[in-house]
């Protein structure tokens, strides 16, 4: 089984931004939500931390708002083309790679009015303690005002039989389908990818771990860990969280 920057390098990686039906989309949606929330920066010089950046479908609509943005991301291969399309855009972004647990080595200065972790990135650490931790240290290094936001896929019910399988996306040369089996805490991913070439079909797998994280489990620790919960909902299985940090503490 891959870990989880191993999967993503060799495998996920390369088809990120294909799989999520290119990245115009991805942004312009994120750009709305920045916009519905209030969540533009509210003073210049304003900074942003996004975790588990990817290939910049959050870090560049915060760049575009304003905020001066730190993305931190395990893969070589997604904070590579964040730069590139950063660069493309003009936008200044700080691109790093690293874990993204480790808070007190990326956190920007001065501290970040907002903290970003969205798609299903919290699943891809290795415990539910690690979570707990990532959670107390975002609420401890968010400015004061600041917000944290928080997507993740809802695993608590487990799928069984062919609803494990999900076709994500295909074209005329690729199909990509993914295929999970439950655990008791987690839930194993094995992502199946079919490429045509000129001999035929070829199939290429990669299989790794998410954690199953449950909403009202979440909920809790950020309410332990001092945040004012803004905004919590659970749609179409994706769990959504806007916490802020308290002016006074």
């Amino acid at each position: 089984m891959a870990t989880v920057k191993d999967h993503y390098d060799s495998h996920l990686a390369p088809l990120y931004t294909w799989i999520s039906g290119g990245a115009d989309t991805p942004r312009a949606r994120f750009t709305a939500f920045l916009d519905a929330h209030q969540l533009r920066p509210s003073a210049p010089g304003a900074t942003a931390l996004d975790l588990g950046a990817g290939s910049g479908f959050q870090a560049l609509p915060l760049a575009a708002a304003g905020y001066a943005v730190t993305a931190v991301d395990v893969s070589e291969v997604l904070l590579a083309e964040l730069a590139r399309e950063a660069a493309t855009a003009g936008l200044p972004i700080r691109a790093v790679l690293g874990d993204m647990t480790d808070l007190a080595r990326h956190c920007p200065s001065p501290a970040p009015a907002l903290i970003v972790c969205m798609g299903d990135t919290l699943t891809h650490l290795g415990s539910l303690d690690a979570v707990a931790r990532l959670l107390r240290d975002a609420a401890q290094v968010l400015a004061p005002g600041g917000h944290l936001v928080l997507t993740f896929r809802n695993y608590t019910v487990a799928r069984t039989g062919a609803d494990r399988f999900i076709p994500v996306r295909s074209d005329v040369n690729r199909i990509f389908t993914c295929f999970l089996d439950f655990g008791t805490m987690h839930v194993t991913v094995h992502d199946i990818v079919h490429s045509r070439e000129a001999a035929g079909w070829r199939m290429a797998v990669s299989t790794y771990e998410k954690i199953r994280v449950a909403p009202a489990w979440v909920r809790a620790q950020l309410l332990a860990a001092g945040l004012q919960l803004i905004r919590d909902d659970l749609a179409a299985g994706l769990a959504t969280f806007i916490a802020r940090r308290p002016l006074v503490t």
